[in-house]
């Protein structure tokens, strides 16, 4: 049986970074493809010469296989070019006979673009060169997710299992009944509950009795070794997870990411050790054409090769021969891994989800189909951890290490690859970090044309750096020096633990439920879901619940063991904060991150009472079209939405204590005067200083705009108080 065509695209590119920054880590897009062994129940089947991924764990060389991993021989300016190139020109070789793909390669020590056909006759039609690059015509016959592979079966390995090894689901599909069998990728936690788990193909854990990739159900037993690897053959080994979820496949053309899904496991049941190649390292690095990397696999066991093609497109089969009713996906962004010497192959059936790592160990991708010539393709690995909200972990839950929000933001970045720096722990949590309000990055910062780790990574240090009273518009600088509301205020002060308390889980392992912090006889213990509660709580607009979740972070920070760091991590000095603050992008905007409250986008939500403010008008804006009781002025405004604004429910307004001439208005629905729009009340019988009062009642359904002017351009100090009865 086999599995689908491959079609190669995508792109990944190498971090130089801004001012001195080196070797961070982008985050690669991922894309997987699995192959998976197949037997009958009375045997194992070999009855497809077809490249697959399931993974044995017999090796050659151990942890001697490579040489140090070197940097790329080329420039990003160069790769970003021979990607235009590609893109300009993939349609019309992809419409072309025979060929399966397509992306950036190299050929006698320059990039080249690389087309990917099934037979070498091929390559008369196609150019010798596009754009001034090369073209490099490779035969690579069918690529497929690898189905079938029975040969040198995985014997069972003492709880906690290595990673690298056989495994898989039971289920049982075809006729005759035929089972398959993958391989144990990587060790990770999810991000929003800190369970632990593993990952591996979906088609190698998510495949159903259709033989299909999505089809298994949530909670369906997951075993070591696979069934195509135990006595007798498609029988359950021992459990070592249950399906947690899948990123589901796209078949019929539409474009796929990764292959992947997760399993639900423990430290007693998985080890973060890779049989033949050491322990796992909780750092991701992008793929590059000419780095050196290895896995180690259920079928081929532990093999060295060389990434030959990155960005690749490429088309899977995944009929199985049409045994089976699932059809080809295309899948974008893959990287494709040559065998060198003295390996003759990157993956067979069975190797699916095998962990791909460069020489130090440092995520690469995970493996999830080949050709038929010994040639793999891989998902970028930090597209797998973005697709499916899990980080590597290599540790164990019992590790309780935290460093203050001042570290991550004094440790910025550094050369030294295992040093614990805030873009290391930005990189290893996918390139991205969710702040509820905001996820980063939001723009491309360094002007390298790809929104990347390293973009995340300088719109983070903005939070710390940057001043929190203003908004970042005027790309990221702060030079329209906008004015930040008490809530943009108070989120960048959230943001600044809610960033450190990510890299504290991430990097360092450090889950909360495991953490406990003591300070004078009090007790704090922390929620498995902190870090995602911090996030839904600074989404929001309570101010009182973002003061309370900072403090919360903030504990949880100083929580654990600050002088030490867990195994495979160094410290370095701290930095100059003037090069931290130079680097900096606040990527806030007064759309997500309001400014302060003179307009209706950036109106105040108000959610507890009493609500007291009191303001120099002097910096609000004369900013609405249509003014209050009919009068203009510099303007305030603040909001009560639903549920607040529930039925029936009534508010009083003052502005006693102001020291100048004020007008009150509320408006239903929106700020401005037209018909949809309504104002309920107004406010202008008190002249000279003096405080106005409006009582309004609301409905349950439309959201309150409460609008405060200074008559005739008035300004001064406003108090406004609001009271609910």
């Amino acid at each position: 049986m086999t599995k689908g065509a491959l079609r190669l695209k995508g792109h990944s590119d190498v971090l130089t970074g801004p001012g001195g920054i080196h070797n961070g880590c982008l985050r690669p897009r991922r894309h997987r493809m699995e192959d998976r062994d197949r037997a009958s129940r009375r045997r194992a089947c070999a009855r497809f010469p077809v490249m697959g991924a399931l993974a044995i764990f017999w090796g050659v060389g151990g942890g001697t296989l490579c040489a140090q991993a070197q940097a790329p021989f080329y420039t990003r300016a160069e790769l970003n070019r021979a990607v235009a190139v590609q893109n300009a020109n993939q349609p019309a070789l992809l419409a072309s006979d025979g060929v399966l793909g397509v992306g950036v390669g190299a050929t006698n020590g320059s990039l080249a673009i690389t087309v990917l056909v099934d037979n070498t006759n091929r390559a008369a039609q196609l150019p010798s060169s596009l754009g001034n690059l090369p073209v490099s015509v490779v035969a690579v016959g069918t690529i497929r997710a690898l189905a079938c592979g029975g040969s040198n079966p995985q014997s069972a390995y003492s709880l906690p299992v290595p990673l690298g090894v056989s495994g898989g689901n039971a289920l049982l599909f075809g006729s005759p009944a035929s089972c398959a069998s993958g391989t144990i990728g990587f060790k990770v936690r999810d991000n929003a509950s800190g369970v632990v788990g593993w990952i591996s193909n979906n088609h190698v854990v998510g495949h159903g009795t259709d033989g299909c990739p999505n089809s298994a159900p949530v909670g369906t037993p997951q075993y070591q070794p696979g069934p195509v690897d135990t006595t007798p053959a498609c029988s359950a080994g021992q459990l070592i997870g249950t399906l947690n979820r899948v990123v589901n496949l796209v078949f019929g053309g539409a474009a796929n990411v990764v292959d992947v899904g997760f399993v639900q496991s423990s430290d007693v049941a998985v080890s973060a050790n890779i049989l033949n190649l050491g322990p796992q390292v909780n750092n991701v690095v992008p793929p590059f054409i000419g780095q050196v990397v290895r896995k180690n696999g259920r079928t081929s066991g532990c093999t060295e090769g060389t990434v030959t093609g990155i960005n690749m497109t490429i088309d899977v089969d995944y009929s199985e021969g049409g045994a089976v009713p699932c059809t080809s996906a295309t899948f974008t962004n893959q990287i494709m891994v040559s065998p060198t010497a003295p390996s003759t192959t990157m993956g067979q059936p069975g190797d699916s989800g095998s962990p791909v790592v460069d020489a130090n160990n440092n995520a690469v991708g995970l493996l999830f189909a080949a050709d038929g010539t010994g040639n793999a393709m891989a998902n970028p690995m930090s597209a797998v951890l973005s697709a499916l909200n899990v980080s590597l972990s290599s540790l164990v839950s019992s590790q309780v290490v935290t460093r203050t929000a001042r570290f991550w933001f004094t440790h910025g970045y550094s050369s030294d690859t295992n040093a614990a720096t805030l873009l290391k722990a930005i990189a290893y949590n996918g390139g991205a970090i969710d702040l509820g309000f905001i996820t980063l990055a939001t723009a491309n910062r360094d002007s390298d044309n790809v929104i990347d780790a390293n973009d995340a990574f300088m719109e983070a240090l903005s939070f710390y750096w940057q001043s929190k009273g203003k908004t970042g518009e005027d790309g990221g600088t702060q030079s329209a020096k906008l004015e930040a509301s008490s809530l943009c205020t108070a989120r960048k002060k959230l943001a600044v633990q809610l960033i450190a308390a990510t890299a504290n889980t991430g990097l360092l392992g450090t889950w909360p439920p495991n953490s406990t912090y003591v300070n004078r006889g009090a007790v704090t213990n922390f929620p498995a879901d902190l870090i995602s509660q911090a996030a839904s709580v600074a989404a929001g607009g309570d101010l009182p619940a973002i003061h309370q979740m900072t403090v919360l972070l903030r504990k949880f920070n100083r929580s654990g063991i600050t002088n030490n760091l867990p195994f495979g991590l160094v410290e370095i000095s701290p930095q100059s904060g003037n090069r931290l603050r130079q680097i900096s992008r606040d990527p806030t905007l007064k759309s997500d991150c309001p400014g302060i409250n003179d307009t209706c986008d950036s109106a105040l939500p108000l959610v507890n009472f009493p609500f007291k403010a009191s303001v120099d008008l002097t910096q609000y804006a004369n900013s609405l079209n249509a003014p209050s009781c009919s009068v203009t002025g510099h303007t305030a405004v603040w909001s009560v939405a639903p549920p607040v604004a529930a039925a029936g429910r009534q508010f009083l307004v003052n502005t006693d204590g102001s020291n100048f001439d004020t007008a009150i208005s509320v408006r239903e629905g929106g700020c401005g005067l037209t018909d949809e729009i309504a104002e309920v009340g107004c406010s202008d019988s008190v002249f000279g200083v003096g405080g106005e009062q409006l009582i309004f009642s609301t409905d349950g359904t439309n959201t309150y705009y409460i609008v405060v002017q200074g008559k005739n351009e008035s300004v001064g100090r406003l108090k406004v108080t609001v009271r609910s009865f």
